[in-house]
């Protein structure tokens, strides 16, 4: 039987804390399956959130692929598989013949094999995000930013990030409650924080979702506009890399 793709993974973790994160903003994705690695670009039904995901060909013991190809998939049930891998599991991604099923195999003490129909999306509704022009480009502890988020859940569930060249600010009003995060640019949190102005509203469900791929890096790229999305990028260098694009939200008069 001839076999689309075949690719073998011992590092388990960097998949598995990846699509933890996807599959709690997106419920279904096309991976592109290239050379160079997997892709992943897919937006929540809301046209909200955009995940931008890659894991590099050089992660894998082996990556063997008969010609590039799409593969849709239910990324909630994906996930829900590869928490059952531990984390000395040799995990095996496999596309059959037909296209038709997406395999995964765990081997370990015993040897584990599932399977997920593969779905056919269509990626023409994904919006491009390749000519955003970003005002403010930082690079900050993500322990720190996720604080942040936290601290502003507490009263309410939205949030406005603003920064310059000196500070980010992230202000959540409640109804009786606020909150106001404030660091400077030459703190021990922050390592890059260039640009001008910026102040955005966003959502704080979609914004705690994203801080989740804090497993994947200590640090986060945070790149910011006036009424602008906002761009946060993880980054495992030479290995992965996933970001998001999260829409501003609109405060209603």
């Amino acid at each position: 039987m001839v076999i689309l793709f075949e690719a073998e993974l011992d590092d388990v973790a960097l998949i598995k804390d990846s699509m933890k994160t996807v599959s709690d903003l997106i419920s279904e994705g096309l991976f592109q399956l290239k050379d160079d690695g997997i892709h992943l670009i897919a937006a929540d039904p809301a046209m909200v959130a955009l995940v931008d995901f890659k894991l590099e060909e050089d992660v894998f013991e082996s990556y063997d692929l008969e010609e590039e190809t799409k593969v849709g998939l239910n990324l909630e049930n994906f996930y829900s598989i590869l928490r059952r891998a531990n984390s000395d599991d040799t995990l095996t991604l496999e596309l059959d013949e037909d296209g038709s099923k997406f395999h995964i195999t765990m081997e370990g003490v015993s040897t584990r094999d599932f399977s997920l129909p593969v779905l056919n999306l269509s990626e023409d509704d994904i919006p491009s995000t390749d000519q955003l022009d970003f005002s403010v480009e930082s690079e900050i502890e993500a322990s720190v930013l996720e604080g942040a988020v936290k601290d502003a859940m507490v009263v309410s569930d939205s949030v406005t990030v603003s920064a310059d060249s000196e500070h980010l600010e992230i202000v959540s009003k409640g109804d009786q409650s606020n909150v106001d995060f404030s660091i400077s640019g030459d703190s021990e949190g922050i390592i890059e924080l260039e640009g001008g102005e910026a102040e955005s509203m966003f959502s704080l469900d979609y914004l705690s979702n994203m801080i989740g791929a804090k497993s994947l890096s200590d640090t986060v790229s945070v790149k910011l506009g006036d009424d602008f999305p906002m761009r946060l990028e993880f980054v495992v260098p030479e290995k992965a890399d996933l970001s998001f694009v999260l829409a501003p939200r609109i405060e209603e008069d």
